[in-house]
């Protein structure tokens, strides 16, 4: 493969993320392979191959995509109505792409294994998650639209908790309503959080 410019190397990267993306939907994270993502890429696989010399590096680019957009999608949603208002965009983000939700769950378990090549982004990844919550919390205390009782890190913790709960059950139960049962749930918390310091 001919040297290429960095431009043109940001752009490759993105094409190759975005057939990624395509790729993961339309088969599932269990029988998508780099041959796949070449081709939906128009791409030889060779360049593919030289732009992410292992699968690893290229999943996590791809869930990287996917992830870092709808985070940066929905940062206004934080900003104006809160930390419980964000985190019920991504689940509806979540909801309305199944295949990569699910692919991000069943990475996230993978990687928790302290051998996994991606087990330190992945790490760092779900860390700054929380502390964009606590961030949002903290901001949401300062606006009045959570009581001063709360306490941020605590009320991430727990609300992020619920976000990944909801989000593994809905692979396993067809039935369950996302946003509904997020609703419910968040509702209760918050009347706790209203009475007691968590």
């Amino acid at each position: 493969m001919d040297t290429l410019e960095p431009a043109d190397t940001v752009e490759l990267r993105r094409r190759i993320v975005a057939a990624g993306m395509e790729a993961f939907r339309a088969q599932g994270h269990g029988s998508v392979r780099v041959d796949d993502i070449a081709r939906r890429a128009d791409l030889d696989v060779k360049v593919v191959r030289s732009l992410f010399p292992s699968w690893d590096l290229l999943v996590v680019a791809i869930m990287n995509g996917w992830a870092g957009s709808r985070r940066r999608d929905a940062v206004h949603v934080a900003e104006t109505l809160g930390a419980r208002a964000y985190l019920r965009v991504l689940l509806e983000a979540a909801a309305a792409d199944p295949a990569l939700s699910r692919t991000r769950l069943a990475l996230i378990g993978a990687a928790s294994d302290p051998h996994h090549p991606a087990h330190g982004w992945y790490r760092t990844q779900y860390a700054q998650f929380v502390q964009d919550v606590t961030l949002f919390f903290t901001r949401d205390i300062i606006a009045k639209r959570e009581p001063r009782t709360l306490t941020p890190h605590h009320a991430a913790e727990q609300l992020i908790a619920l976000y990944e709960g909801l989000q593994l059950q809905s692979t396993m139960i067809d039935s369950i309503d996302l946003p509904a049962a997020w609703d419910r749930a968040t509702t209760a918390l918050a009347a706790g959080w209203s009475t007691a310091p968590r």
